[in-house]
């Protein structure tokens, strides 16, 4: 994988924890929700609140780089926040596909944003690095995300994913069959555990492979 990163955002601390996958998507992995997404929900909803978020360090790390780039974190808040967030408040989780519930697990599991995108629809090389002025695109749920000063990746077309929000171009579908997922890690702390991933990934999902994994 072609996976580079833009070095004034090296210089905030961003590393990125990144799979290459094949497998069999779903509507609705039931295995995902019974093993490991609702008994987690069940743990956060008893355990923790607003305060256990915002004291977190992967999310005050996650703030901190969003504010030295120039983005408002309570504007924009890492998915990972806005996740956690809607847990703490006892209003569940909507449920998406295969892999997007499994980037959930993932991401409430280290409290850091993980975004999956389809290698189908995004061409290598791929680029962390942060939006241009005034630059927008089309979000998931029909919105005009503002990515400017935003942590972004891009490939030739332009930018496509966000540790926030990402686009409609690269979203996961039922029918994809081949992603790259990320996990967007903060604070110079590399908190993922790669082993772990892979072992997920290749249990719940359907006939799925990994296919290379790195850290950069």
């Amino acid at each position: 994988m072609k996976l580079t990163m833009d070095s004034k955002v090296q210089a905030q601390g961003v590393s990125l924890a990144y799979s290459v996958i094949t497998f069999k998507n779903e509507a609705y992995n039931e295995q995902v929700w019974q093993e490991l997404l609702t008994p987690l929900i069940q743990t956060i909803e008893a355990e923790d609140s607003t305060d256990t978020i915002k004291e977190d360090p992967q999310i005050i790390a996650a703030k901190k780089v969003y504010r030295q780039l120039g983005k408002d974190p309570a504007r924009s808040r890492p998915s990972s926040d806005s996740l956690w967030r809607r847990v703490v408040q006892q209003k569940g989780l909507y449920q998406i596909n295969g892999l997007v519930d499994v980037n959930n697990y993932f991401s409430l599991k280290w409290k850091v944003p993980f975004g999956s995108y389809d290698l189908d629809k995004v061409t290598e090389p791929i680029c962390l690095t942060v939006g241009p002025a005034e630059a927008r695109y089309a979000g998931i749920g029909n919105k005009s995300v503002n990515i400017e000063n935003l942590l972004v990746l891009t490939d030739e077309e332009g930018p496509f994913g966000s540790p926030t929000a990402d686009a409609t171009r690269g979203m996961i579908r039922e029918e994809t069959t081949r992603a790259l997922v990320v996990g967007y890690q903060f604070g110079g702390e590399a908190v993922v555990d790669q082993a772990e991933v892979k072992k997920v990934l290749e249990t719940v999902l359907t006939d799925c492979q990994v296919l290379e994994q790195g850290c950069i």
